[in-house]
């Protein structure tokens, strides 16, 4: 989703991992007045078919949420309530699947803070 002022998310960071880092972390404070969704989406992505990436959500230090972001399309999310100290960690992983690239690719992603719908 855009972050125009119709979307019902906004994104509040933004990584990259592959042949910019194995690993990338991002930190974000939950500065609402209410809780809100915290979603991790792929977005670009040249990754090498020989290598995924995963990612973790993690709220006031506990683990939350986690998945395999590899494919198009693919996210993870979970609540967060106002002052929530949110951390996101996604690593690159080999797939063991025989294929072999020169070059490792790029996945890029972001973390967005989407309004909850009850």
């Amino acid at each position: 989703m855009d972050n125009d002022n119709n979307s019902a998310c906004k994104v509040v960071a933004k990584g990259c991992v592959g042949e910019c880092d194995s690993s990338n972390m991002l930190i974000y404070k939950c500065e609402a007045e209410i809780s809100k969704m915290m979603v991790v989406r792929r977005e670009e992505s040249g990754l090498c078919p020989d290598t995924g990436a995963v990612a973790m959500i993690v709220i006031n230090g506990k683990p939350v949420a986690s998945g395999n972001i590899t494919r198009e399309g693919a996210s993870i999310s979970c609540e967060a309530m106002p002052g929530d100290i949110v951390v996101v960690v996604v690593q690159a992983i080999p797939l063991f699947n025989q294929i072999t690239c020169f070059r490792l690719g790029e996945l890029y992603f972001s973390l967005s803070e989407c309004d909850l719908v009850k």
